[in-house]
């Protein structure tokens, strides 16, 4: 009861509140009734709100379908109640009649929801009796109606189709190795997906497997991993990292030889950095300040900055995302992002380089930026990323010669082995 009762709880936090899920579920910061569960009732608590989130859609849709009338207006406990009992009775492996009878008694203890509990009664008997026909159904797009507008605009119906079927998988977790990616993948039970880059097919907990303790290598998505390969090489380049933390790719660049600068404004997300880079035994100058205030003494050979952002990208790790940004967030994050990029040049000496990166999935914050980027800042040339920068994608590289990921590449068999964040990346450089 509990357990559910949380999740109840934390559903509404996000889907009303717009509060991030992994905030919710931080064990150090996290929901308060979350942090008193024990462990195994934590990750059922996760579990069932990452089901809850992805197919949040569905459910609406097979819901509304079992009700002769529209449930009462502003019983948001009531809604969120039955969809947790949904996501249980429809997709996790939990007897239906637990979860029927742990959300009437729910609904009838709530003050406001309680005569209603006869209603959810006969919702949630009927949804059980009737879900194997139902589930045929449960193929519904995954997306709120501004995010599949944005998407089809951007793509097309058929990529929409591709993109939703990829969301609905839960992806492995990737992680980037120091060196020999084909031993690490031998040792924990993964597929090389890139000469840097495992993906673990293999769950287990991160800090238990064999080379986290000792710093062989640090988690971070195959797509996130590749606008830190499009720095140049060579030896002693200074590079400044900007919006650094949590300091993935400040990792790559430091394991890549670099002398590297990371600059973040949150000294919380700074105290993360260095304590990865500590662990994988690698070093950088790491500076707290707001980029657009910043005055170093010197330029840098190159300069990365993986920008704020929707987010949208990672929509098939964290589906929450769906449900608390908007269609105004994207455009007013696109409008930071051009003023960061800005503000980025003056960082970088001439013939330096300049690599802008960010997880949305949408072109507002990626393709049109660049165009409008490339129209204004006349001090800065387009360096195209050529195909043979990343043999191990296919279809990766736009017409801008840009960089634009998205879940349904890196096919494979079975599907849930493939897919990717979406992410945009481009590289300039400064005349």
């Amino acid at each position: 009861m509990e357990s559910r009762f949380t999740a109840t709880k934390m559903l509404g936090r996000i889907v009303n509140e717009k509060l991030n899920l992994d905030g919710l579920l931080d064990p150090g910061q996290g929901n308060a009734h979350f942090l008193k569960l024990s462990p195994q009732d934590r990750g059922l608590v996760r579990a069932i709100l990452v089901t809850a989130l992805r197919h949040r859609r569905a459910i609406e849709v097979l819901l509304g379908k079992m009700m002769d009338r529209k449930p009462p207006k502003g019983l948001q406990f009531f809604s969120d109640t039955l969809h947790i009992a949904a996501v249980q009775i429809l997709f996790l492996d939990l007897p239906d009649r637990a979860a029927v009878d742990l959300a009437v008694t729910a609904i009838g203890n709530d003050r406001r929801s309680g005569r209603y509990r006869g209603l959810a009664n006969a919702v949630l008997r009927r949804l059980s009796r009737e879900k194997d026909e139902l589930l045929k159904e449960a193929s519904i797009s995954p997306f709120p109606d501004w995010f599949e507008q944005r998407l089809r605009r951007d793509y097309g119906r058929e990529k929409v189709a591709e993109i939703a079927q990829r969301v609905m998988l839960e992806p492995f977790v990737d992680i980037t190795v120091k060196s020999n990616a084909e031993a690490w993948a031998s040792k924990l039970g993964g597929k090389v997906i890139s000469p840097s880059t495992v993906r673990l097919i293999e769950k287990a907990s991160i800090e238990s497997l064999e080379g986290y303790e000792t710093g062989e290598w640090w988690v971070q998505d195959a797509a996130a991993a590749l606008p830190a390969k499009l720095i140049p090489e060579g030896p002693n380049l200074r590079v400044l990292d900007l919006c650094a933390a949590p300091g993935g790719k400040t990792a790559q660049l430091a394991n890549a030889g670099h002398t590297v600068t990371a600059l973040d404004a949150s000294e919380n997300r700074l105290k993360r950095l260095k304590a990865n880079l500590d662990r994988l035994k690698l070093s950088a100058e790491i500076v707290c300040a707001d980029m657009m205030e910043w005055e170093p003494t010197q330029q840098f050979d190159a300069v990365l900055l993986d920008s704020p952002c929707s987010s949208t990208g990672t929509i098939r790790r964290h589906p929450d995302i769906m449900w608390t940004k908007s269609d105004k967030d994207v455009s007013d994050l696109a409008r930071l992002q051009f003023d960061m990029l800005n503000r980025a040049r003056i960082f970088v000496k001439p013939g330096g380089t300049l690599v802008f990166s960010n997880c949305s999935i949408f072109k507002e914050e990626g393709e049109s930026l660049l165009a409008k980027a490339l129209k204004t800042f006349e001090d800065f040339d387009l360096s195209p990323i050529d195909a043979d920068e990343l043999p191990h994608l296919d279809g990766v590289i736009n017409g801008q010669g840009a960089l634009r990921t998205l879940p349904l590449h890196l096919p494979a068999e079975p599907a849930e082995h493939g897919g990717l964040d979406g992410f945009f990346t481009c590289r300039l450089v400064k005349k």
